[in-house]
């Protein structure tokens, strides 16, 4: 039964959480370590260790370009964090496939740090956190599902429903204002820059998952309806399987694939005829 499946059940321990899960707790391990150690050292000796900066990087702490996202200013900072990675992460992690979205985490820091760097090239000035995850992961669960209707907690009080799209270009608007009035100016602290970074790696990565783009930036762009149908048609006519929706046991042998494969690659790398099959497999089991 889809029960019965080890992804299916909720995980006991930790290496069989999702990534996203390990994530969290990892991030809230640095925070508690990050706090204990700073009752000790300074805190400008925990960011010529762990933080990224100009200076760090001149003296060869390459780490830094992982371990700045392990860091966090305060509680808020972290909280904001880490509500973003638990409730948009998993899901676009589910569409990735765990391999594919580790690898997008750190394109997205990496990226943060292409945007950032430029702009912020001073030797006293660093920056932490995992913004730019979060960031890059709204970004492709908004381009991934621009109309699906969302309900948010504004001020964590007031329930609002909203089309991602909108919630992307709000939030496009948002880090393009603070980027050009406030970081740009010196003030505010906030590294806008490298949340538009990581907003670029989301939409790299959602242009790939498409299909649209193949690394290294290799774009696909298809030019006429024809050839599209021409396309869809050979895909369907060369699957190797047929389900006869008659036969119980046929129907659970594709179902168990089709799960499996999802447990491996993401629900975005099923063909139209595979998610069609989960769905009449799911009417089935519903009678």
């Amino acid at each position: 039964m889809l029960y019965d499946r080890t992804y299916m059940k909720s995980p006991n321990h930790l290496f069989s959480r999702s990534f996203c899960d390990q994530l969290i707790i990892l991030l809230i391990s640095c925070f508690l370590l990050q706090a204990i150690f700073g009752l000790i050292l300074s805190l400008s000796t925990i960011n010529n260790i762990f933080a990224f900066g100009i200076s760090n990087l001149k003296n060869g702490y390459v780490w830094t370009v992982l371990t700045y996202g392990l860091l966090h200013d305060g509680p808020l900072h972290l909280l904001f964090n880490l509500l973003g990675i638990h409730f948009i992460g998993r899901p676009v992690e589910e569409l990735l496939g765990r391999p594919q979205f580790i690898t997008f985490t750190v394109i997205a820091l990496i990226m943060g740090l292409i945007a950032w760097l430029p702009f912020n090239n001073s030797p006293q000035q660093y920056i932490v956190g995992a913004s730019a995850i979060v960031l890059g992961t709204l970004c492709i669960f908004c381009l991934r599902n621009p109309n699906q209707p969302i309900t948010l907690l504004l001020f964590f009080i007031l329930p609002i429903t909203i089309k991602p799209k909108w919630v992307l270009c709000g939030t496009l608007v948002l880090e393009l204002y603070g980027f050009l009035f406030t970081e740009l100016s010196g003030y505010g602290g906030i590294a806008h820059s490298a949340h538009l970074g990581g907003m670029f790696a989301g939409l790299l990565f959602f242009l790939h998952n498409k299909g649209s783009l193949s690394f290294p930036l290799s774009f696909k762009f298809i030019t006429s309806t024809k050839s599209r149908t021409s396309k869809v048609s050979r895909k369907h006519m060369g699957s190797r399987y047929r389900v006869n929706f008659g036969a119980a046991s046929s129907l659970k042998e594709e179902t168990d694939r089709i799960l499996d494969k999802i447990n491996e690659k993401g629900f975005g790398s099923l063909t139209d005829s595979e998610k069609e099959t989960l769905e009449n497999a799911k009417k089935l089991l519903g009678k």
